[in-house]
């Protein structure tokens, strides 16, 4: 069986894969969900929140446990895992992108948040010194979480943490002789509304994966259909 390091994206946190969690577990997989700095449980001041502190997270995930994992990237998260792998490629088993970003090396997310829907874009809060910005709810609702059950998007709207600006302003390194050799797969949400489909696989064109699978769902696919992701992420561990 495997170990999966659950990595949460923008103003999420390791609540997030609470269904997803039991589910790895009860297939007999060992299934770790962590905050990055600023975000769930973790107190960070948000403002003073790097891309280093991020990937410096997700590192010490993968040094904690005695196996290879396999980390998995939500959104904003894809980066991140794709960074840690640069430092670190021989102490992971695989990649797992869920609808995550795929920031070439020499880029920054920034770069990519300047493409995405205007609708979406303004759905965004700045804080006064534009260190920070917070998802509205409207935005949550109609943009992370369209086709997730309104109970669960009730639950969570209280959970939304602001987002760090200064990780997406710094650029990303990677290459292929580090992250390029660890084994990639991208799981696609068919009907996600910040990352769409076009998105999605333009950002992985360039790059080689194992396996490329779809969910017809939003953008939480952990909270839509938990179930289907799991099976996938199940999958994966089977080949890997």
């Amino acid at each position: 069986m495997a170990e999966f390091i659950l990595v949460h994206g923008s103003w999420h946190g390791a609540w997030c894969w609470r269904e997803v969690v039991p589910r790895l577990e009860a297939r007999g997989h060992t299934a770790t969900a962590i905050d990055l700095p600023g975000h769930g449980e973790d107190r960070s001041a948000p403002e003073a929140v790097t891309l280093h502190d991020y990937v410096t997270r997700v590192v010490q995930a993968v040094g904690a446990l005695k196996d290879r994992p396999l980390l998995v990237g939500h959104s904003m998260g894809g980066g991140l895992i794709s960074q840690a792998a640069e430092l670190v490629p021989d102490r992971i088993r695989a990649l797992i992108y869920v609808s995550a970003v795929l920031p070439p090396s020499g880029s920054c997310m920034m770069q990519l948040v300047d493409g995405l829907d205007p609708q979406y874009l303004a759905q965004l809060e700045w804080a006064p010194d534009r260190r920070t910005a917070r998802l509205s709810a409207a935005g949550v609702r109609d943009f992370c979480y369209s086709c997730c059950p309104a109970g669960i998007v009730e639950d969570v709207l209280p959970r939304v943490t602001p987002e760090p600006v200064a990780p997406y302003e710094t650029p990303f390194s990677t290459t292929d002789t580090n992250s390029g050799r660890v084994p990639r797969h991208y799981i696609e949400c068919l009907r996600d509304r910040i990352l769409p489909l076009a998105t999605q696989r333009a950002m992985r064109a360039p790059l080689t994966f194992a396996g490329v699978y779809s969910i017809d769902t939003d953008h939480a696919p952990f909270f839509s259909a938990p179930d289907e992701l799991t099976a996938i992420l199940d999958t994966i561990a089977a080949q890997d």
